[in-house]
């Protein structure tokens, strides 16, 4: 982890942000052994920028206005029988609803 005083200004160059960089295999496996630092209040409360009503949710410039679940759409159906019956059903399934 690297660290920087404050004030730090972190900046991108244009060509290289565009391109998104995906992980190889061998890259997420790496992640699973590596250790996941968590830092809480406790871990920050003697910094002297850190103050309780600066962080978290009494910190948060952003109000939650509703929050909810949406409705399910549908139950989902297992389909039975051989993998061609199983295709078969399936195909017949999108053809009535006009998918395929």
């Amino acid at each position: 982890m690297s660290e920087v005083e404050t004030p730090g200004l972190i900046t991108c160059m244009k060509d290289k942000a565009v391109k998104p960089r995906y992980m190889t295999l061998n890259g997420i496996m790496e992640c699973y052994s590596k250790p996941l630092l968590v830092v809480d209040y406790e871990a920050l409360k003697d910094e002297p920028l850190i103050e309780l009503d600066t962080i978290g949710l009494k910190g948060s410039p952003t109000n939650i206005f509703k929050s909810f679940t949406p409705p399910q759409k549908g139950v989902g159906v297992m389909l039975q029988g051989t993998d061609k019956e199983k295709v078969d059903d399936l195909v017949d399934r999108l053809m009535k609803k006009h998918v395929i």
